[in-house]
């Protein structure tokens, strides 16, 4: 009898095996079964809903359907979505074309965790993840196209034959992307992205999604990230390069690993270049966060809004030669504030926070042939108010940028910069203060640019503020110091070596030079009226007018220093 019931066992267990099987190959059977017909059935539907959703403007292409009910996975081979060029001369014909075009290749599109069922029984699209491989995006916005027709949401779109799409995770890695736009004038602007990836999360089209506050086209969140990109100025002169690029739709983050403008040439190869005098720009700049950046204002209404942008660290080198032929440029209308207005994108930041940029600028005396160069380093700066939105002009027509850093080795500099946003002639105010420098730290600005030697110099502390406009500065100058001495110079014409005039660097410091400030018990205080050279920038009108203070405090009389 208990050798009976294990016997039994066997045979019950060896049934049900059978049984399980036998159900297993039929479960397996109707699935190969209905994915190859169902296959057939998306291999047709897929190029009707491209179709009519595009009203036949749009073809999608691929070389085969492939699906598993079974792991619930739908792929698609040599993907391509293309424009019919017919149809697209018809509606600009009718003023209905589009002001965005598209065009779009994948060798392959895999759809993860595809809810098959929910599918073909209910006209649901939902899955995990959608992943294109190697896709290569084309967008083509031209401004010349007028489209009269009425706007559909995406929704609006698909509703005829989808009641919802939802896909948990869109996966968009090594991506080519290539962004073309139209002017009016029929010019061209062309922009190329490679290995872009971008993931989207949460990606729903419904009935009411479009309204949900907590997604931004239709997803909770989009990432972007780009390794660098590199595009060489229409000048040929520089490299604009951003490298380490991520942006997160639901932090409203831009960052930024590195911006550098790279010169394509040496300054002695850019000289010859350019052939006329011409600032040449060396900049770098790390770790840029842009804070609250509103993709929205941009998509829709090209504005760029952001709450603040700051910056890591830094440098920005500048060169100048001026023993080239000045280049007749007039540069009226090109202060910082007046080139902001002229921006065509409309742009509102709420502050702008620079920190650890070490600025430079070397100049090419023409009568030394030397060049004497201008450090500030540490700089930190706050800019605020930066925008060319009239809106926002009526409201706050003053960009005020605080600066504070040390001046070639010693000197504590502090300065404020108030840009009238709203002045027809560029109006500004500049005050600053200097304190705490010993002058010799001078001499190698003095000594190339204007052949002087600063032998000792206790500057205690230089004040100055400043009014002006494109026109001219004028303002006032303090400027507390004690025993200054210089040497006086000159180029021999043999040698080619500078060297000291003695009687008249004597002549200088006993009669032309004013040892101190406050002297005889009173604080001289100077002020400055500089006229602008129009072919010059506007650093260089507010560095003419401190001078000028300087001078007319350090220098008795008309002595030609």
């Amino acid at each position: 009898m208990f050798m009976q019931q294990p016997s039994n066992l066997k045979k019950y267990i060896k049934r049900t095996l059978i049984i399980i099987g036998m159900l297993a190959l039929i479960m397996a059977g109707v699935a190969l079964y209905l994915s190859q017909r169902w296959s057939n059935t998306l291999r047709s539907q897929l190029k009707e809903y491209v179709t009519e959703m595009s009203d036949s403007l749009y073809t999608l292409r691929y070389d085969g359907v492939h699906l598993n009910i079974l792991s619930g996975s739908l792929t698609l081979d040599s993907v391509s979505l293309v424009r019919d060029t017919a149809v697209y001369q018809r509606l600009q014909a009718t003023r209905k074309a589009p002001t965005l075009l598209y065009a779009f290749s994948a060798d392959r599109v895999a759809l993860r965790y595809f809810k098959v069922w929910r599918y073909f029984f209910r006209k649901e699209v939902s899955a995990g993840t959608l992943v294109l491989q190697n896709p290569s995006i084309v967008l083509e916005q031209n401004t010349r196209n007028v489209d009269t027709s009425k706007h559909r949401s995406a929704y609006e779109h698909l509703s005829s034959r989808i009641r919802s799409l939802h896909i948990g995770t869109l996966l968009l890695d090594s991506s080519n992307l290539k962004y073309t736009y139209i002017k009016k004038d029929s010019g061209l602007v062309v922009r190329q992205l490679h290995n872009l990836s971008i993931h989207v999360k949460d990606l729903l089209i419904d009935s009411v999604a479009m309204e949900d506050p907590s997604r931004f086209l239709y997803a909770r969140n989009y990432q972007l990230y780009l390794r660098d990109y590199r595009y060489r100025t229409p000048d040929s002169l520089y490299w604009m390069i951003v490298r380490d690029v991520s942006y997160d739709a639901a932090e409203r983050s831009l960052r930024v690993g590195q911006f550098s403008a790279e010169p394509r040439y040496s300054p002695a190869d850019f000289d010859k270049k350019v052939k006329v005098q011409r600032d040449r720009f060396d900049v770098e700049l790390n770790t840029i966060v842009v804070n609250e950046l509103q993709p929205d204002s941009l998509l829709q209404k090209q504005q760029i809004r952001a709450r603040k942008v700051d910056i890591g660290s830094g440098t920005f080198n500048i060169y100048h030669n001026r023993s080239l032929p000045m280049s007749g440029e007039v540069k009226t209308g090109q202060y910082p504030h007046q080139l902001l207005q002229k921006l065509a994108l409309p742009v509102m930041v709420d502050s702008l926070i620079g920190n650890r940029v070490d600025i430079s600028y070397t100049e090419i005396n023409p009568k030394s042939q030397e060049a004497g160069t201008l450090h500030f380093k540490q700089v930190h700066g706050v800019f605020r108010n930066i925008t060319n939105m009239k809106a926002m002009i009526a409201k706050n027509s003053h960009c005020i940028a605080d600066m504070d850093g040390v001046f070639m080795k010693s000197g504590k500099l502090q300065a404020r910069f108030d840009f009238f946003l709203d002045h027809p002639r560029g109006g500004f105010a500049v005050s600053g203060q200097l304190k705490d420098m010993d002058g010799r730290e001078l001499t190698p600005i003095t000594r190339p640019l204007g052949l002087v030697d600063i032998r000792s110099a206790n500057i205690k502390e230089v004040s100055f503020h400043m009014q002006g406009d494109e026109k001219d500065a004028s303002g006032e100058v303090k400027m507390i110091y004690d025993n200054l001495r210089i040497s006086i110079l000159k180029k021999d014409n043999d040698s080619r070596e500078i060297k000291r005039k003695g009687l008249l660097s004597l002549f200088a410091n006993a009669i032309a030079i004013n040892n101190s400030n406050p002297r005889d018990g009173k604080l001289h205080v100077a002020h400055p009226h500089f006229t602008r050279d129009p072919r010059k920038s506007f650093f260089n009108l507010v560095w003419k007018t401190l001078f000028t203070g300087v001078k007319e405090i350090a220098i008795s009389g008309g002595f030609p220093i």
